[in-house]
């Protein structure tokens, strides 16, 4: 036989002994799974999550969403990389090893030097490039920045956004301004805000024109001007209405058979000559220091009610909005209240008509007409603290209330609050002093005040009520504001959450504990609602809550930035504040009982108990406060807000703190 014949022979029945028993055995364990029955589970091994201990070609997870183009011009001293990635393998920023949190967020501030700069993000074996242009201002921003009217001798507040450690100044009408920087004013991004105040010109019969203010700002050598708002003083242009001064006699008004009491009006001549008035048209008008032209609030002022009278000495405009500025020293925005020619009003003068202390603590006054009048707790201390503002405080320390009450001479009447547990007694002061009168009420304790309403009845009386002690935890009314919501999410954290999410969430928990401990809980939303700042407003001073709580996240230009903040704006809402914020600090230290680098950020510099002006907390009727449980743009921090877990825990915290506030002031 040929050797290739005998080969191929050979190669045929090696191939059909390894063939048979194969073919054999798949028939053999086919013919086993059928025979077997049904309802027999098949055990098979888990699959395993773990991250292999080597690898040749690792997974490529990094994705980095901010900057969002690879070529960036920016003003900032760094740029805020932001981003996720494989969490099992390093991270590196250009030289620097980054931290990331568990779910692979992260954020970081990468430093920049003026002028063109390369950024690299490396993980595993995946490298993103960046060019990044340092374009830098020592101004970033100025105010004002619109054209601003002045009354004469107003006092301008000017201010500049500015690189920190920068020489600031302004020059307005030949007169330069230094410009001082305010301390803790800086929002991490290498910014801070300098301040100085500019004095008008007294105010002639013609507009006298002051030209734009020019900020100047030096740093490191590099200097840049920027023109603010072109500024004029208003002319002359409403007399001032002389009122009667020293103490007067009592003409009580007109009171009708039903006891309505007919009220004196402006547009009636009283023989005293025609005025310039300006009546209030909203239900509270918030009022502002009428010497000043800027618009911050001050817990010194307090709103004027709907249908107040007052005069109008002046106008100012100031950041694109128009203000009266009243013979009674206050400033009011011109959209909430009306302008017209009428008449000076008599004196007002003022009766007590009764008192009753079932419930809350209620004083009734008759007046002759709608007077302005202003409310201030005295013997309160204050120093300046956060952002620069002077109306920080360390306690709730008033012993009275004073309600000025202006264009009034005289008044009469005793009060009796002996069935009260918040105010022991009243009296009248200075009356006549300078055309006004002061209703002076008396705290029980020092440092024990819990807020007022204040509103004319359908009778036309005023009603001046004051919030009494609850009776116990279970007696009382939390008003809970979920902030943002609806078409507006709020800030977005790095991991892409939505505040208004996680607040809704946080306050959620926060009512259901709450209410478990028996307190009656007023939620302003349970959903993705639209809130404007006025209806939240408008819904704290109609809650009839004992207090008021609005519960936000934060956001700041740095990514280092961290931990928890609470904010007040009236002194007596300062101890709530403060319970809140200690029980979130608590909380925070056992998310990081781990970290110790994020548990020295926790508590800021300043304490974090904070006076600011938000507006929902610019209320008088109970205690208020807002809450920044943590930042949403750390990331380390952005991953804790975003675990169940640690949302009841800062719920917790937030509802402890007022509990506690609630059981430290029941009768």
């Amino acid at each position: 036989m040929p050797k290739q014949v005998l080969l191929r022979v050979l190669s045929a029945v090696v191939l059909l002994a390894l063939t048979v028993p194969i073919a054999f055995g798949a028939v053999f364990c086919n013919w086993m799974a059928a025979v077997q029955p049904v309802d027999t589970p098949v055990e098979t091994q888990p699959e395993s999550t773990a991250a292999p201990e080597t690898t040749t070609e690792p997974p490529v997870t990094l994705t980095v969403t901010s900057p969002e183009s690879a070529s960036v011009t920016v003003d900032m001293p760094f740029i805020t990389i932001v981003g996720t990635c494989a969490p099992e393998f390093p991270l590196r920023i250009n030289d620097a090893a980054v931290s990331v949190a568990a779910d692979g967020s992260f954020s970081y501030d990468c430093p920049l030097t003026p002028g063109d700069n390369t950024v690299t993000v490396t993980n595993t074996q995946t490298t993103l490039t960046y060019a990044v242009r340092y374009a830098l201002e020592v101004i970033r921003s100025v105010s004002p920045s619109k054209a601003t009217a002045l009354g004469g001798g107003m006092k301008l507040t000017l201010t500049a956004n500015a690189l920190q450690g920068a020489s600031v100044s302004a020059k307005l009408n030949g007169k330069t301004v230094k410009l001082s920087p305010v301390e803790n004013s800086g929002d991490g991004s290498g910014f801070i805000e300098y301040t100085g105040t500019f004095t008008a010109p007294a105010a002639a019969y013609n507009v006298q024109k002051l030209g734009k203010i020019r900020f100047t700002g030096t740093y490191q050598g590099y200097s840049q001007t920027v023109n603010g708002a072109s500024v004029t003083v208003n002319k002359i242009e409403y007399p001032k209405i002389e009122i009667d001064s020293g103490e007067g006699e009592v003409k009580p008004p007109v009171v009708s058979g039903d006891g309505y009491v007919e009220l004196l009006s402006p547009s009636v001549d009283h023989g005293l000559g025609k005025a310039r008035v300006v009546r209030m048209t909203q239900a509270y008008v918030e009022t502002c220091p009428g010497e000043t032209a800027d618009d911050k609030s001050s817990p010194l002022c307090s709103p004027f009610l709907k249908d107040t009278i007052d005069y109008v000495s002046s106008t100012a405009t100031y950041d694109g909005d128009l203000y009266y500025i009243t013979q009674s020293g206050y400033k009011v925005k011109a959209e909430e209240s009306e302008s017209f020619d009428g008449y000076a009003m008599p004196a007002n003068t003022i009766s007590v008509h009764k008192c009753t202390t079932n419930g809350d603590t209620d004083l009734v006054l008759t007046m002759n007409w709608k007077a302005p009048f202003v409310s201030e707790l005295k013997e309160q201390s204050y120093y300046k603290g956060y952002s620069g503002r002077v109306f920080n405080v360390t306690d709730s320390t008033a012993r009275y209330i004073d309600f000025k009450f202006y264009y009034t001479n005289a008044c009469e009447g005793s009060f009796d609050f002996s069935g009260s547990n918040v105010v022991s007694s009243a009296e009248w002061v200075n009356v006549g002093q300078n055309g006004t009168a002061t209703l002076r009420v008396h705290l029980k304790n020092r440092g024990d005040f819990y807020g007022y309403r204040a509103y004319y009845a359908s009778d036309n009386r005023l009603v001046l009520s004051f919030r009494n002690r609850p009776s116990s935890v279970s007696g009382a009314v939390v008003a809970l504001d979920p902030g943002h919501g609806g078409r507006d999410p709020g800030a977005i954290g790095v991991n892409g959450m939505h505040e208004a999410e996680v607040n809704l969430r946080i306050s959620a928990l926060v009512k259901q504990k709450l209410e478990a401990a028996g307190v009656r809980v007023v939620i302003f939303r349970t959903g993705d609602q639209t809130l404007e700042l006025e209806e939240r407003q408008a819904k704290a001073r109609q809650a009839g809550a004992n207090v008021f709580v609005c519960l936000h996240n934060n956001f700041s230009s740095s990514s280092s930035a961290s931990g928890t903040e609470v904010y007040y704006y009236r002194a007596f809402s300062q101890p709530l504040a403060a319970s809140i914020h200690a029980q979130l600090v608590t909380a925070w230290q056992e998310i990081y009982k781990n970290d110790a680098d994020m548990r020295k950020k926790i508590v800021p510099s300043d304490g974090g108990v904070r006076f600011y002006p938000f507006q929902v907390t610019r209320i008088e009727e109970c205690p208020a406060v807002l809450v920044e449980c943590g930042y949403l743009s750390n990331a380390t921090e952005c991953s804790a807000l975003a675990l169940p877990q640690n949302q009841d825990r800062l719920a917790k915290a937030v509802s402890d703190g007022i509990l506690r506030y609630l059981q430290a002031n029941c009768a």
